[in-house]
């Protein structure tokens, strides 16, 4: 009988309620029964988590215990340390750091016999698998995204010199690291997009004991992180003037996030507390909340911005909950979005930080109910085409099999 290979996915904080797509992802591998899979994560969030992943999730912080152990093999194994702290980025201090930590975690790692270390994030995540496949002799990959290449990303050069691949979720990142690389390392990196089961998601809603009844208003929802390059702000604005222009609605936005408080402010400052409500009091909601508000709204508003810093969304998952129930959507040209909405097709695209013209595309939904039915099921297509967790599942495995 063959073996199953052995992937071990390193993630600092696992599950995490805005990052569903990493559970899915790591569910549907599980379903697929092709591979054996562990998670080792720092710590535990407060998403949901299948019930085929439960006995695989492994939290481990290092501690004092682990001292002793990485002091020995940092004088045992002195020259090869060395080499390793020379030939990553950082200051010195750093990199010793980095490298300690890699030591105590890749004592951890072996305990699971990997074929294949696997780590979510450019940033600091990364850098330690990458170090610790090289003190066990296990190869890694990088599963990377958005943020933690445009803002958090180190060691990029070294990263993609050594490991077996690297998957970035969206086209704009993957544009984005390609400029930060050498050509001849680029064979390994590959665009992976995450995904949706429409069928799952519909029928977690409709078997879910709580139902959520359509409102005596239409319903304007937008779901994120509550963080600049969310730019809710602009939402507000928008949701402002479609008051004074005497449009009849709710704007529910579902997050949590530094921006709370300010946002709260605003919404009383424009006088909009009857119109405009931020749900779960700066704790945002359970995943399967959210989908049930997806299926009773009206229009799926996604305001993102570039921020100054270069922080953007890549593909937003919840875009593509919201095409998987056939929602008309308005969004921004930041990011990514474009690989999803394609203006007057599966949605309509607005300029960012508009709320002039991000009001009155959703004014022009709410209004039109052959154009709000065409956009929905436009979106609905090209989710099922592109975005299908299954196929994309399956193109992912191949990677880690191989």
């Amino acid at each position: 009988m063959e073996t199953k290979k052995k992937i071990l996915v390193f993630i600092p904080q696992f599950p995490v309620l805005t990052e569903t797509f990493i559970e899915r992802e790591l569910s549907k591998l599980v379903e697929r029964n092709n591979i054996d899979l562990a998670i080792v994560a720092l710590s535990k969030g407060e998403g949901n988590v299948s019930d085929n992943l439960r006995n695989k999730i492994n939290y481990k912080r290092l501690s004092l215990y682990d001292a002793p152990y990485i002091l020995l093999f940092f004088l045992t194994h002195f020259s090869k340390i060395l080499s390793l702290v020379s030939s990553i980025e950082g200051k010195c201090c750093k990199k010793l750091f980095l490298v300690l930590k890699a030591i105590g975690y890749s004592r951890y790692f072996s305990t699971f016999k990997p074929d294949l270390i696997f780590s979510h994030f450019m940033s600091e995540p990364s850098t330690i698998a990458m170090i610790s496949s090289k003190l066990i002799g296990v190869p890694f990959a990088i599963s990377a995204h958005a943020r933690d290449i445009m803002i958090s990303a180190d060691n990029i050069a070294k990263k993609v010199e050594w490991a077996k691949f690297i998957t970035i979720c969206n086209k704009n990142a993957y544009n984005s690291f390609l400029e930060l690389v050498s050509e001849e390392y680029t064979s390994n990196v590959f665009v992976s997009y995450h995904g949706v089961d429409v069928n799952k998601l519909v029928k977690d809603v409709n078997q879910s004991d709580e139902k959520l009844s359509k409102l005596d208003r239409p319903l304007v929802l937008g779901v994120g992180r509550l963080t600049e390059k969310k730019g809710f702000k602009y939402l507000i604005e928008a949701s402002k003037i479609l008051k004074d222009k005497g449009v009849y609605f709710y704007t529910f936005i579902i997050g949590s996030g530094p921006l709370y408080f300010e946002l709260e402010e605003q919404i009383k400052k424009l006088d909009l507390i009857d119109y405009v409500s931020i749900l779960g009091g700066n704790k945002g909601l359970p995943n399967i909340k959210v989908l049930k508000y997806l299926s009773i709204a009206d229009v799926f508003v996604l305001p993102s911005i570039q921020t100054r810093e270069g922080d953007v969304d890549g593909v937003a998952n919840v875009l593509l909950e919201a095409g998987a129930f056939k929602l008309p959507i308005v969004a921004t040209n930041a990011g990514s979005t474009l690989e999803v909405i394609k203006d007057n097709e599966t949605g309509l695209v607005v300029p960012q930080e508009n709320a002039n013209t991000l009001a009155d595309s959703i004014d022009k939904i709410l209004k039109d109910e052959n154009l709000s039915t065409r956009l929905g099921q436009g979106a609905y297509i090209k989710i099922m085409e592109d975005f299908d967790l299954n196929k994309n599942v399956e193109k992912l495995e191949l990677l880690l099999m191989q």
